[in-house]
C-alpha cells in the first residue's frame, strides 16, 4: 500500500531476505537448466509489433495486455509482456539445421502486463505489472510430429523436478 504514490497498487518492492530469496530462485533455476544443456539467453525489453503478432498477439487490441511505447516518440515499440516472445523474435526468419534441434533456451528477464483491474484479484504478487521470471524455450524440428510434444513432456518434468528439489507443492 506504500507504493501507490510510486506506482500504483500493482506493483511491490522486494527487500533484505525477499530480494535474496528472488535471486537465488533465478540462480538455482538457471543453473538446472544449464546443467541440463539449455541455451542462456538476454533478450532486449522492447519489441516490435510484428513480433508479439507472429507470436499471435494484437498489440494494438483494445483492450491489450502489451505496452505500447509513445508511437510519436519510438514506431512500434511495445515493452515484453514474457521473454518467449524475444526468444521467438529471435528465431524469426532464422534457419537452425535440423541436426541442432531441439534447441533449449533459458531466459530470466523482467516482464510488463497491462493487467486489468477487476477489484476482485488479492494484493500481493499476484497480476502484477511487472514481474521477473525464468522462462524455459523450445524450437524443435516437425520430422515425425511428435517432437514438440516431446519437449514439453520435458519441460514439464523439468518444472516438477525444480518444485520439488525446492520442496514446494504444485499441481
Amino acid at each position: 500500500r506504500r507504493l501507490s504514490h510510486v506506482s500504483g497498487h500493482r506493483s511491490y518492492y522486494l527487500c533484505g531476505a525477499g530480494a535474496l530469496l528472488q535471486h537465488a530462485l533465478i540462480t538455482f533455476t538457471l543453473r538446472k537448466l544449464l546443467s541440463k544443456g539449455f541455451l542462456p539467453m538476454t533478450v532486449p525489453d522492447l519489441l516490435r509489433g510484428a513480433v508479439f503478432e507472429g507470436c499471435g498477439v494484437q498489440p494494438s487490441a483494445t483492450p491489450s495486455q502489451v505496452y505500447t511505447i509513445d508511437p510519436a516518440r519510438f514506431e512500434d515499440l511495445c515493452l515484453a509482456g514474457t521473454s518467449e516472445v524475444g526468444i521467438a523474435g529471435y528465431f524469426m526468419d532464422h534457419a537452425v539445421q535440423l541436426q541442432d534441434l531441439p534447441v533449449r533456451v533459458v531466459c530470466s528477464s523482467t516482464c510488463y502486463r497491462a493487467e486489468t483491474d477487476t477489484g476482485r484479484e488479492p494484493w500481493g504478487l499476484y497480476r502484477v505489472h511487472q514481474f521477473t521470471k525464468v522462462e524455459m524455450f523450445g524450437v524443435t524440428a516437425a520430422e515425425r510430429g511428435t517432437e514438440s510434444e516431446e519437449l514439453l513432456d520435458e519441460f514439464l518434468g523439468l518444472q516438477k523436478e525444480i518444485f520439488s528439489e525446492l520442496g514446494l507443492h504444485y499441481r
